[in-house]
Order: C-alpha cells, then structure tokens, then sequence
C-alpha cells in the first residue's frame, strides 16, 4: 500500500522531479506508464496526480478535446453534465456540492488529484465522462463520410512530428517504422484465432519504435503518454511487456524511488496477466500495446445532416498498436525462431488447418 503524504509533499517531490526533467508531469507520468506497460484500466484508478490547470489542457489536448475552441469547451461541459444525470439517476448517492456545482469543469482533474472526501466523487465522475466521450466517438467514426485510410493518415503525421520532437528531447531513437495491415493479413489473422472478429483487429496500423537502450523506451513511453496517445484509452489486456521491470526501475533510481511508495493501488495484482499470442516465439521480446487514439475530425462535420457539435463532440477513435523495442532486442527478435516470416508462416499453417478442419 502506498504511504500517506501531505499535498505539499507529494508537490515538492513531483517539482524535483520536474525540475531535474526527469518527469515533467511526476507521479502521473509514472502512473501512466504503468497503465501501458500492464494493460490496467482506468475505470479501476482510485485517483489522479495532476497539478494544474495547464497539465489538464494538455491531457484534453490527447482527447481531441481543444480549450481554445468554444465548441469544445461547450462539448466538455457537455461531458459533465451526462455524467452528473447518470450518477444522480442510476447510483443513488448524493453528490458533493463541490463536484455538482463545478463552473469550470478542468477543476474536475484537480480534485480527482487531491486527498480529501471530494476525491472519490471527482473519479467517479471523470470515469463516467471517460466512458461517455468514447462511446460517442466510436458512434461518429460510422457516421463519418471519410475513408479510415485518411484518419490514419493523420496519425502516421502526428507519430513522426514526435519522433522528431522525442530526438530533440535527447531520446535515442534509432528507428520507427508505421505500417498498416494488408487485407490478406487481416483475412490469416481472423481464420486462425477463434476469438478473433473483425471489430478486435488491434493493429490495422501499428508503429514500431526501435531505441538504442531499454532506458530510451521508458523516455519514449513517458513522451507518449504526455504528447501523443490517451493513455486513458490504453485497450485493457491488450498489454505486453517483456523488457522492463517496472518495480526493480523505481528501485534502482533514488530518484524515482519516492515516488514508488505514492503509486495507487489497482485491483488485484496477482489476477494481471499480459496478453499472450499463441504464434510469438518465445524468445520474442518487446512492449506492445494498443490504443484507441482520438482524431480531431472537426473540418467534415461542419456539412453532415443533425450534427451537433456538443452532442457528438468532434473527434472519432481508431485502434492503434505500439511496439516499442530496444535495438539487441530487435536484432535477436529477427533471428531464429522469433523471425516475423516464420510468425507469419505459423499464422497461414494454423488457418489452413481450420479451413480444412484438420485441427486437434
């Protein structure tokens, strides 16, 4: 269990933290890396750490949600509102005036991120509003009169404007790679998995990130989580993570290691397990998760019959996987057993079999 502090200490550490660089968001870069790395949901966080207004801006930012544009701000509130009617009708609780009478919703995150009796409310109600803005841009994104190949489009766009912003930063990045799937891929990959259906084919897109050290990864995953992805859309138990121990990394950083005492509690440790894929090697080694990502989709909706803005918002969510890998470990990956065409070549031997029911 995590140790008791003051709002103050839990302030003077994250400012070292942010000062030295390390960090610059502190406990919640920590906790979002955690989230990535094991595949947890954010229905399940008992709390956020989240220091000032600017921190929840950017975060919106990620959403697809812009403070500067009025309709978003109006979408927001909408959030909120949906949020307070289905805590109200189906929860029978009575909520914290502090938490009901809110004029600025932002200050949402900020009591989700500080201790005291409006804590649990302010999360519960961050959840609603989480749960409630996906629905709605999984709806859009059927509506939506644009090829998907466009939307991926811009987030191939988004990923190398931060490769460029990650070597800047001093993170050693020696290769990333986007692909997307071809359909007779997609057709093995649905033949050979039995629970497998067109809706839960994860990497349609997927961007692999090759870094010089295991150390480079865990920079890339906090630039992610602060620049690029929704961390609070990181698909639960579609997480793998087979070269950092987290634990032993807080450990071995007096740095980080007091931040290792304030991380939450998340359901039961011992029921996490990370997602196995029958046709990896076993020597295959690598980070791998996926993300529903939010794309702004603003510009065509302006012409699309009954829209409104703060109903739907203005973004859709496409699945996206992230494999992150060090530079040894992606050279052992491409030898022996672990080479990708003998992956591939298990994945048509395993659908053929189905096809001609030869399997055990």
């Amino acid at each position: 269990m995590p140790t008791l502090m003051s709002n103050q200490d839990v302030a003077d550490i994250q400012a070292s933290l942010q000062d030295a660089g390390l960090l610059p968001y502190g406990l919640q870069d920590l906790e979002q890396v955690r989230l990535v790395l094991d595949g947890s949901s954010i229905v399940d966080w008992r709390q956020l750490s989240m220091v000032d207004l600017s921190q929840v801006d950017d975060f919106l930012e990620r959403l697809g949600i812009l403070v500067s544009d009025p309709l978003d701000l109006k979408r927001l509130n909408s959030l909120y509102e949906s949020a307070m009617s289905y805590i109200s009708t189906h929860s029978g609780l009575e909520l914290d005036p502090i938490i009901a009478q809110l004029t600025d919703v932002r200050e949402l995150f900020l009591l989700a991120s500080r201790m005291g009796p409006s804590r649990p409310q302010a999360c519960m109600t961050l959840k609603v509003m989480h749960i409630v803005h996906h629905a709605a841009g999984r709806e859009l994104l059927y509506r939506l009169p644009v090829p998907i190949s466009e939307l991926f489009y811009r987030i191939e766009a988004q990923m190398f404007e931060a490769m460029d912003g990650m070597k800047a930063s001093g993170i050693r990045i020696a290769e990333l790679a986007a692909s997307r799937k071809a359909e007779h891929s997609i057709i093995t990959k649905l033949l050979c998995r039995r629970d497998s259906q067109a809706a839960q084919i994860h990497d349609r897109l997927r961007f692999r990130v090759v870094t010089e050290t295991v150390d480079d990864i865990f920079a890339v995953l906090v630039y992610l989580c602060r620049n690029v992805i929704p961390f609070n859309y990181v698909v639960p138990g579609e997480s793998r993570n087979e070269l950092i121990d987290f634990p032993a990394t807080l450990r071995s950083d007096p740095r980080l290691a007091p931040l290792a005492r304030m991380l939450q509690r998340i359901g039961d440790p011992e029921s996490e397990s990370s997602r196995v894929n029958q046709f990896t090697a076993t020597s295959y080694r690598d980070i791998n998760f996926v993300v529903d990502m939010a794309v702004r989709v603003d510009e065509w909706l302006k012409d699309m019959p009954g829209f409104q803005a703060e109903a739907s918002g203005q973004v859709v969510f496409l699945l996206v996987e992230f494999q992150l890998v060090s530079r040894s470990a992606h050279e052992t990956n491409n030898q022996g057993e672990s080479r990708h065409s003998l992956y591939k070549a298990r994945q048509r031997e395993r659908a053929f079999r189905r096809l001609l029911c030869e399997d055990d």
